[in-house]
Formats: C-alpha cells, structure tokens, sequence
C-alpha cells in the first residue's frame, strides 16, 4: 500500500487552488471598474470605497501567488493591466469629478500626468522588478490611489479640521502633481512583500488592532493618516540617506 504524505496532499491542494490568486487580480479590475461607474454617477464616496477594495485585492493577489506556487510572466502582466485601471485611471476620473474640474484644462493637465506616471511607475516595475530587492522604486500606484481614495472618503472629517483648505482645487492638484513626481522619482519606499509574521509580534498585532478599531470608532482617518505618514516617512529617510551619503564621500 502507497503512503501519501501529508505535504504532498499540501503541494496538490496549491496546485489545485491556482486560480485564486487571478480571482483575485480580476477582483482589482473589477472594483476600479466599479469605481468609474460611481464617479460617473457622482457618488464620489462609494467610488473610493471601490479604489480601497482595489488595493485590498492588489495586496493579496500577489501574496496568494506566491503561496500557492502560481507566479508567473503572466500573472505579472495581468497584475499590472488591472493596476492601470484601478489605481492610475479610476483614481484620475474620481479627481476630476470630485474637485479637480474646477480647474478647466489645468485639472486635466494635472491628472494626465497622474496618469501617465502611474502607467510609467507600472511599466518600471515589471522591467526591474527583480533588481528592487525589499524597497520599491518611487512610490506605488497602489498607495497614490489609496491616499486619494481616502482623502475623498474623508473629505467631511478634513474639512471640519485644521486641514480644511487642503480640500481647495489647486491644492488638491499640487498634491497629485507631488505624488506624480513621486511615482516615477528614483526614491526608495519600503516594501512589505517579504515581511514576515512570527508568533513573537502577536501581541503586538493584537493591540495594533484594537487601537485601530477604537481609532476608526472614534471617526479618524486612520489610514489616510497610514498612507500619508508611509509617503512622508519614506520621502524623508531617503533625503537623509542622501545627505549622508554625500557627506561621507
């Protein structure tokens, strides 16, 4: 009688569950889709919603796909198609409806180059991709799209702050013109792909998450200020590696 071992029936169970990661990735399509769709019928919050449910898909895609043993040229491609649409044009049509088309022809500017980073930032990745170890190079598509997202979902909270007047029009467009920049900038961004979770950081992740809940409870942006804090933190440390740098040569 053949035994079977047990990581054996593992490794046939992947095997099986290739697909998933692709559900997955068509999922990001599918919620920037959805996102166009809100925007053109002004619901600008729900609109967001489908760009944060894009990120969402587009942070376990790849994860998935690397567990179940399903990485590919392909799967790679794929991944970057549905990017485009989720977090390069989807965002650019929310922007524009939202506030930007209060600009004229400026706001169009302003987000064709949103546009066109995005799609530059895309197409960098999939030629070095390799070669970027555990940092990105210039800022993700994922989390520009991300920022914006929840800037408009909490556009009554940041109107009601101190930060009110970043919700002006020319504001709002010095903000995607900066993140653009930032897109197709040579900075480094830390990346969270090869992070990981060890049984020593639960309790830390236990109260990181009831300090989350009881943050979103209390009707903060917790992850806009997560966004913005990754962008700023990342922007700053890479300066100063550069300073640095350039005082020990």
């Amino acid at each position: 009688m053949k035994i079977i071992s047990f990581a054996k029936i593992q490794n046939s169970g992947k095997k099986n569950l290739f697909l998933i990661p692709f559900l997955f990735t068509f999922g990001n399509a599918l919620c920037g889709f959805l996102s166009v769709i809100q925007t053109l019928e002004e619901n600008y919050f729900l609109a967001a919603v489908f760009i944060v449910l894009a990120a969402l898909m587009d942070l376990c895609d790849g994860r998935l796909a690397r567990y179940f043993g399903s990485t590919s040229v392909l799967g790679m491609e794929l991944d970057s198609l549905c990017d485009a649409i989720s977090f390069c044009f989807a965002p650019a049509i929310l922007l524009y409806s939202w506030s930007l088309y209060q600009l004229g022809i400026a706001g169009m500017i302003v987000l064709g180059l949103y546009l066109c980073s995005g799609l530059f930032r895309l197409a960098r990745f999939n030629t070095t991709s390799i070669d970027q170890g555990k940092s990105f190079i210039g800022l993700p598509t994922t989390i520009a799209a991300f920022f914006f997202a929840n800037v408009v979902m909490y556009e009554k909270w940041i109107a009601s702050s101190l930060f009110a007047s970043v919700l002006r029009p020319e504001r709002i467009a010095f903000m995607v013109t900066i993140i653009a920049l930032l897109m197709i900038s040579s900075i480094k961004f830390p990346s969270s792909k090869y992070v990981k979770m060890r049984l020593a950081t639960g309790g830390f992740l236990i109260l990181a998450a009831v300090a989350s809940i009881w943050i979103l409870l209390k009707g903060y942006p917790l992850f806009l200020m997560i966004a913005a804090a990754y962008i700023i933190t990342s922007f700053l440390i890479s300066i100063f590696k550069e300073i640095t740098r350039s005082w020990w040569q």
